[in-house]
C-alpha cells in the first residue's frame, strides 16, 4: 500500500492543496459528528441524576448552560409574585458524581445549578446544529473528492496514453493489445473509485477511530479499554487478509487485460473466424480468459466472504461486552476482571448510551475495512500496472538542442554505416551504406526479412540505431526535432488506417487546420474527390472504424490525398498496391505518379515489373544491399534481381496459361453444346 500512497502522491501534484482541504473538512466533519452524540449523554445523564451535568464533563459549558436557565424554558425559576420586581429563582444546587478514583471529588465534589429543562434544550440545539453542519461537511468534502478523482484520471489517461504514443514500435509489437485498453480503462477506474469512495471513508474512518478513543477515555478510561479490547484482533485479522485480496485482487487485473486483448483480437478478425470455421475454437480460447478471471474473483470473493463475516463477529462480541458490563455498573455493581476494575454508578445511563452510539460509529469504519480493503488492493494492482508502462523509457528521445535550421527540407538522405537490430544479438541491416540525392527515387527489393520495410522505418526515426548515423539534408536527423523531421516525411502504407471522423478530417491528417478549398485539392490530385462528392454528406461524411465504409482502392486514394496535403520533401511508399485488385491498383498507381514528381522517393515493392520508372533499384539481402541500378541494369546483370524477376515471370506466365487453359476448356464445352445442337427440334 505505500506504493499506492507514493504513486497518488505524485501525479496528484497542482491538486495536493484540495486534498489537504479535504483532509481538515473530513476532520471537521468528524468532529461534529462526535459532539452532536454528546446529548444522547446529557440528557438522560441530567433527568436520572439533576447533579449528572454537562457542566461536570466539560467545565466550560457552565457559563452556556447559565443563558438556558430562564423562567421561559422551566417555569419553577420564575420569581414569587411578591414582592414585585424580585430576580428568576435558581436552580437547586447538586454535587457532581464523584470518581472513586480521585479522592478530592469525593471530600469537595463540584456543586452545579443548572436546570433540566435548560439542559435538554441546550442538548437538541447543540444536536440539530452540529448535526446540520456535519451533512453539510459531507457534501463538501464528497464534491471535492469526486473533482479530484475525475481529474486524476483524466490526468493519468492523458499521461498513459500520451507515453504509449512515445514508447518504441518494436515494444508494442510485443504488447497485447486488449491487455493496454485494459489499462488505460480498467485499472484507471479502479484508482478512480478508490479516491472518490474509498479515501473519504479510511480517512474518516482513521478520524472517528481516534476522535471516538479519545472522547471514550476522558469520560471513562476503563470503560474505554473494554470498548476497544476487539481492536488488536481486528487489525491482525486485516493485516492477514490483505496480502491475499490484493494478489487475488492483481491476478483478476491481469486476467481482464487478456480478456479484452482476445476479445479484440477475434473481433478484428471475424472474417478469417468465420472462413476458417473457429468459432468453437476461439469460444474456447476466450474462455480459458474468462475462466481464469472468475477463478482470480472467487479467489478474492471467499477471502472476501470469510473476512466480512469475522469482523462482523468481532463487533457483535465488542458491543455484548459493553452493554453487558456497562448495564450491570450503571445498576451500581462493582465489575472486577482481574487488574481491570469498574466501580458501581461509574456509569450512568447517559454514558452507556453515549458509548454505544460511539461504538456504532467505532464499528463501523471497522465494517468498512472489507470494503476498503477491496477497493485498495484493487487500485494498488492498477497503479502497479500503469506504472509498468510508465516506467518504460520511450526509445526515441526527442532532442533537447536548439534547432535554428529550416522548417521545410529538400530531401537529401545519406546513411552511414547504418546497424540496426530489434534483438542485440540479431542485426537486421549490417553496415548500409547508401546516398540518395535530393529527388532521387528509389525502390527497396528483396526477399521478406531482408530488411526493406526497417530501412525505411529509420527515416522519420521510428526507431534509434544502433550504429552509425542518417542524415537528411546533411544534418544528422537525430539533431532535428521530432516534428520537423516528420513534417518532411509522408508515409503511404500497404494498408492505410483512416480514423472515426469526417472524411476532411482524415484528410486534413496531412496538414491539421488545413483549409477546405486545400484539402479539395489534394483530393483532385488524389483521384478521390469525385468519388467524395458522391457520398452523402461529400467531406463531411463520417468514416466508420478503420473506414469500413470505403473500399481498399478509396482508402488508399485518401491516404495518397493526406500526402498531397502534406506536401513532404520525401515520400515513403510500402507496398501501397499490394492488397489491391486491378481497377483499384489501376487508380492508385495514377494517383501515385503524380504525387512522386518533385520529391525524394522511397518505395518498397514485390511487385518487380513495375519499378521501370524510378532512377536506382536497391536489392537488400540478409542486411546488406547486395545489388545496385536500373532496372535494365539489373536485369543484364543476371543476379539477384534478374532472378528474382525471372521468378515472379515464370509465376505470371503460369498463372497465365492456368488462366487461358481454364478459358479454353470452357469454350470447348460451349462449342461441343452448339455441335450436338439440332436445328430440326425447333423447327420440326
Amino acid at each position: 500500500m505505500s506504493f499506492l500512497g507514493q504513486f497518488l502522491y505524485r501525479h496528484l501534484k497542482g491538486y495536493r492543496l484540495l486534498v489537504v482541504l479535504a483532509i481538515f473538512i473530513t476532520i471537521t466533519q468528524v468532529g461534529s459528528d462526535l459532539v452532536a452524540a454528546m446529548p444522547l449523554k446529557f440528557i438522560p445523564s441530567k433527568i436520572s441524576n439533576p447533579g449528572s451535568d454537562p457542566a461536570c464533563t466539560f467545565p466550560f459549558l457552565d457559563g452556556v448552560l447559565t443563558f438556558f436557565d430562564t423562567p421561559a424554558l422551566d417555569p419553577s425559576l420564575a420569581p414569587p409574585p411578591t414582592p414585585p420586581n424580585q430576580p428568576p429563582r435558581q436552580p437547586p444546587p447538586a454535587p457532581c458524581p464523584a470518581n472513586p478514583t480521585d479522592p478530592n471529588s469525593v471530600l469537595h465534589p463540584r456543586i452545579t445549578m443548572h436546570s433540566v429543562n435548560g439542559v435538554i434544550v441546550f442538548s437538541l440545539l447543540m444536536l440539530a446544529m452540529f448535526g446540520l453542519l456535519s451533512a453539510f461537511l459531507v457534501h463538501l468534502e464528497l464534491s471535492i473528492a469526486t473533482y479530484i478523482a475525475q481529474h486524476l484520471s483524466a490526468r493519468l489517461r492523458k499521461e498513459l496514453f500520451d507515453h504509449l504514443q512515445r514508447l518504441s514500435l518494436d515494444w508494442h509489437d510485443k504488447q497485447k493489445k486488449g491487455d493496454l485498453v485494459q489499462r488505460v480503462t480498467g485499472n484507471i477506474a479502479d484508482i478512480e473509485k478508490l479516491v472518490t469512495d474509498g479515501l473519504v471513508d479510511l480517512l474518516a474512518g482513521t478520524m472517528t477511530l481516534l476522535g471516538v478513543a479519545i472522547i471514550m477515555f476522558f469520560i471513562s478510561p476503563q470503560y474505554t479499554l473494554l470498548s476497544l479490547a476487539i481492536a488488536p484482533v481486528l487489525f491482525l485479522i486485516v493485516s492477514v487478509y490483505t496480502g491475499g485480496i490484493k494478489a487475488a485482487a492483481k491476478s483478476k487485473a491481469k486476467a481482464a487485460g487478456k480478456i479484452g486483448d482476445v476479445a479484440t483480437e477475434d473481433i478484428n478478425a471475424l472474417t478469417v473466424i468465420r472462413a476458417f470455421m473457429l468459432e468453437k475454437r476461439e469460444l474456447w480460447r476466450f474462455g480459458q480468459q474468462v475462466r481464469a478471471h472468475r477463478e482470480a474473483g472467487l479467489r478474492a470473493g471467499y477471502l472476501q466472504s470469510q473476512f466480512t463475516p469475522l469482523v462482523s463477529v468481532l463487533v457483535v462480541l465488542g458491543t455484548a461486552s459493553v452493554v453487558g458490563v456497562g448495564g450491570y455498573v450503571a445498576a451500581g455493581n462493582n465489575f472486577n476482571l482481574g487488574l481491570f476494575t469498574l466501580s458501581a454508578s461509574t456509569v450512568d445511563v447517559g454514558t452507556l448510551i453515549l458509548f454505544l452510539t460511539y461504538l456504532k460509529m467505532l464499528y463501523q469504519p471497522m465494517r468498512d475495512l472489507s470494503k476498503l480493503t477491496t477497493l485498495a488492493s484493487n487500485a494498488a494492482s492498477g497503479a502497479e500496472r500503469i506504472q509498468e508502462i510508465l516506467d518504460e523509457a520511450p526509445e526515441v528521445v526527442d532532442t533537447k538542442e536548439t534547432y535554428p535550421g529550416p522548417q521545410k527540407l529538400k530531401g537529401e538522405i545519406t546513411f552511414e554505416d547504418v546497424r540496426f537490430g530489434y534483438q542485440k544479438d540479431r542485426p537486421v541491416l549490417k553496415g548500409i551504406m547508401l546516398h540518395i540525392p535530393a529527388g532521387r527515387k528509389v525502390a527497396l527489393v528483396g526477399y521478406s526479412g531482408g530488411g526493406k520495410t526497417t530501412l525505411a522505418k529509420l527515416i522519420p526515426r521510428f526507431y534509434d540505431l544502433e550504429d552509425g548515423s542518417i542524415k537528411i539534408d546533411g544534418l544528422d536527423i537525430r539533431k532535428y526535432p521530432l516534428h520537423v523531421l516528420r513534417q518532411n516525411i509522408s508515409l503511404v502504407l500497404q494498408e492505410s488506417v483512416l480514423f472515426e471522423g469526417t472524411v476532411r478530417e482524415n484528410i486534413e491528417i496531412g496538414r491539421l487546420g488545413a483549409p477546405l478549398d486545400d484539402v479539395i485539392e489534394a483530393a483532385k490530385k488524389a483521384h478521390i474527390h469525385d468519388a467524395i462528392m458522391k457520398l452523402p454528406d461529400g467531406y463531411d461524411t463520417l468514416v466508420r472504424e478503420q473506414g469500413n465504409n470505403f473500399s481498399a482502392g478509396q482508402r488508399q486514394r485518401l491516404a495518397i490525398a493526406r500526402a498531397f496535403l502534406r506536401d513532404a520533401p520525401i515520400l515513403i511508399l510500402d507496398e501501397p498496391t499490394a492488397s489491391l485488385d486491378v481497377e483499384a491498383e489501376s487508380e492508385v498507381m495514377h494517383a501515385l505518379d503524380t504525387l512522386i514528381t518533385g520529391r525524394t522517393v522511397v518505395t518498397i515493392s514485390h511487385r518487380l515489373s513495375t519499378l521501370g520508372h524510378v532512377d536506382e533499384i536497391l536489392v537488400l539481402a540478409d542486411g546488406n544491399i547486395i545489388e545496385r541500378g536500373t532496372f535494365q541494369e539489373l536485369k543484364q546483370q543476371h543476379g539477384f534481381f534478374a532472378h528474382l524477376l525471372e521468378e515472379q515471370n515464370r509465376y505470371n506466365l503460369a498463372m497465365g496459361e492456368a488462366n487461358e487453359s481454364n478459358g479454353l476448356s470452357h469454350l470447348g464445352e460451349h462449342i461441343e453444346q452448339l455441335t450436338l445442337f439440332d436445328p430440326t427440334s425447333v423447327f420440326g
